[in-house]
């Protein structure tokens, strides 16, 4: 055996590069060939025929000159005389200097003699007058025509010549062709033969050791580590199946010491899980459960012989495990409000799911699903919600007659009353009103929350929205010198809307504008097509929100601080639930020093529409429905 395979493929290459550039010179040297018998026939028996055959067309011309001038056409036949002959004598001495043939130059000389004789006689011709035509007739057909016919023969002669020449030149080239293509289809047949015995013993030299390493391989792949390759040569294929022995012994003796690692790690992982009090499950890529805990086992109920088969999560948890498995970031909410209602042990508790996505080096291995007990949690925003429902409507009561009493001081309806206490009373009313504001705002919530708001909704056109919103605040913006425009796309499809309702959302949002937009700039209310709903939006030219401000911007009792608004933080809060409870969605995108835009967007209506509660939208009853 060869030390080298590259020795071996080399020798194995070199007969078939030897018959490859031997066929290709014996193809160089037959197309030399045949382009040399090809370019004998152009160069030299072609040139005699074209020759041959203009003087034929020229004479013929001259000839008819003679005709004319009998006939009476004395100029015409002159000038058609001595053009033709520069034709005729530089085709004479083309043929002249082209012989190539074995007679072809007496043809030539002939040719050349009879016509100085052919020239002489038709000079005489011309010599006699035109009125003589008698004469010019007899001497035209007495000498001159058979002249011309004689130079007509010899030329038919040197053209038939070269014409048989070129007949037998070209029998020749397609007999030397035909040979050309019996002899390299023998060839190639040969060579093809030849190549594939030099293939069929290289490659089976070759591929029987790699076939052997291949199948120990698969072998291996399917857990029989017990392989051993035989080594039949001492070149790169016997340097192979040794790496490959050595490498299967040392795999056999890491599947020895790491089998019992493996074993404890996987119990370690588990131990770990079932120590957690809360229920974590594990999901691969594909939604099977890895594994779980008894805490998941007993409230999810996930069953242990479950484990590695498809899991169908509750239907709160669908969508946003799906989307971590699918590549997105982690599902972390953060509030009360975002937790999930199951039982334990007969008795509902509250859970805070999250999400967190494993991966391994970018790529996906699954996710780890915690579910946090926030039931304490739960029920102390829930005393908090109850309390602020109470101590709302308690002190709407107050509010109201205090406000109706301060109504009836300033209209003077228990006596005059002096300017300061005008001014003090105004300042009181003020005072009344925003805390009425904030009560109703608080108790508009909490009945949200509660569930007990029901929708009225109804087919409502988006341009009566705008236009309805922005004639409620004209003079207002009127009087504050800001523009208050709406602009709303034609042919938009009908919205199904709570009218009373929505009212609210449009008044805050375009409350908000008019309070943070400065005198000579604008606010722009408008709506328009996007898909199947309508786009919203309320924009203005004002200071703007700043960036680190607009993710909490829809949370109940916050603020911008140094914001311009004296509320309690609640109104876009209200606004948000109520677009969501329509089914929409609402945002915001802000400039800072160039305004701020709030845009919400409602589904368009598709047929009737029915009252329905309008709920917290993080609200998530009845988690344990799939």
């Amino acid at each position: 055996m060869l030390r080298s395979l590259r020795s071996r493929l080399l020798l194995g290459i070199a007969p078939l590069l030897a018959i490859i550039v031997g066929l290709g010179l014996w193809a160089v040297v037959m197309f030399s060939r045949l382009g040399g018998d090809i370019d004998v026939i152009l160069r030299e028996n072609y040139k005699s025929v074209l020759a041959a055959q203009n003087m034929r067309d020229t004479l013929e011309r001259m000839d008819s000159a003679l005709l004319f001038a009998i006939g009476g056409q004395e100029e015409v036949a002159a000038s058609q005389f001595r053009g033709s002959r520069p034709g005729f004598e530089a085709n004479l001495r083309s043929e002249q200097g082209n012989v190539t043939l074995p007679g072809e130059e007496e043809l030539a000389e002939e040719i050349a003699a009879r016509y100085a004789e052919y020239l002489a006689l038709s000079e005489e011709f011309f010599a006699i007058p035109p009125v003589e035509t008698a004469r010019r007739t007899r001497l035209y057909f007495g000498r001159i025509l058979p002249e011309f016919k004689r130079i007509k023969d010899r030329a038919d002669d040197v053209l038939r010549l070269n014409q048989r020449n070129m007949e037998d030149m070209d029998r020749r080239a397609r007999a030397s062709a035909s040979s050309a293509v019996r002899w390299m289809v023998l060839a190639v047949a040969g060579s093809a033969i030849v190549a594939t015995l030099i293939a069929v013993q290289l490659s089976r030299s070759i591929l029987e050791p790699i076939r052997g390493v291949t199948d120990a391989a698969r072998s291996m792949a399917r857990g029989n580590l017990e392989q051993v390759v035989p080594v039949l040569s001492r070149d790169e294929l016997g340097e192979l199946a040794s790496a490959f022995n050595t490498m299967a012994h040392t795999i056999r003796d890491f599947r020895q010491a790491g089998t019992a690692r493996i074993l404890r790690a996987q119990k370690t992982a588990q131990a770990t899980i079932d120590s957690f009090p809360d229920p974590v499950v594990v999901i691969d890529p594909s939604g099977s459960i890895e594994r779980s805990n008894p805490a998941a086992q007993r409230i999810l109920g996930i069953s242990p012989a479950g484990e590695g088969s498809p899991w169908l999560a509750p239907r709160t948890l669908r969508d946003p495990l799906a989307a971590v498995l699918g590549g997105d970031a982690d599902y972390l909410p953060s509030g009360v409000e975002n937790a999930i209602c199951m039982r334990d042990d007969g008795q509902e508790r509250y859970y805070l799911p999250r999400i967190l996505a494993m991966r391994d080096d970018d790529e996906p291995m699954g996710a780890a699903l915690v579910l946090h007990d926030v039931t304490k949690f739960r029920l102390v925003d829930q005393l908090k919600s109850d309390m602020v429902a109470t101590v709302s409507h308690e002190l709407k009561t107050p509010l109201t007659g205090l406000q109706m009493a301060i109504h009836l001081l300033l209209e003077e309806a228990v006596g005059p009353l002096e300017p300061g206490q005008v001014e003090m009373l105004l300042s009181a009313r003020q005072d009344t009103d925003r805390l009425l504001a904030m009560v109703n705002d608080l108790l508009d919530l909490t009945r949200i929350e509660q569930g007990s708001v029901r929708l009225d909704l109804r087919p409502v056109s988006p341009a009566d929205l705008v236009s309805g919103a922005v004639g409620r605040f004209e003079s207002q913006a009127r009087d504050a010198g800001i523009e208050l425009a709406g602009v709303c796309e034609p042919g938009l499809p009908p919205v199904p809307v709570d009218v009373e309702r929505f009212e609210h959302v449009f008044d805050n949002l375009i409350v908000n504008a008019l309070a943070h937009t400065s005198r000579g700039k604008s606010v722009r209310v408008s709506a328009r097509a996007e898909g199947l709903s309508v786009r919203f939006e309320v924009a203005d030219e004002g200071e703007g929100i700043p960036s680190e401000h607009l993710p909490r911007i829809f949370e109940r009792f916050y603020r911008v601080p140094g914001g311009r608004s004296g509320g309690a933080g609640l109104g876009l809060a209200i606004a948000r639930e109520i677009v969501i409870g329509h089914g929409g969605q609402i945002q915001v995108s802000s400039d800072p020093g160039h305004g701020a835009t709030f845009t919400f967007l409602l589904p368009a209506a598709r047929g009737e529409v029915a009252p329905q509660p309008l709920q917290l939208a993080s609200s998530n009853s009845d988690a344990m429905t799939s």
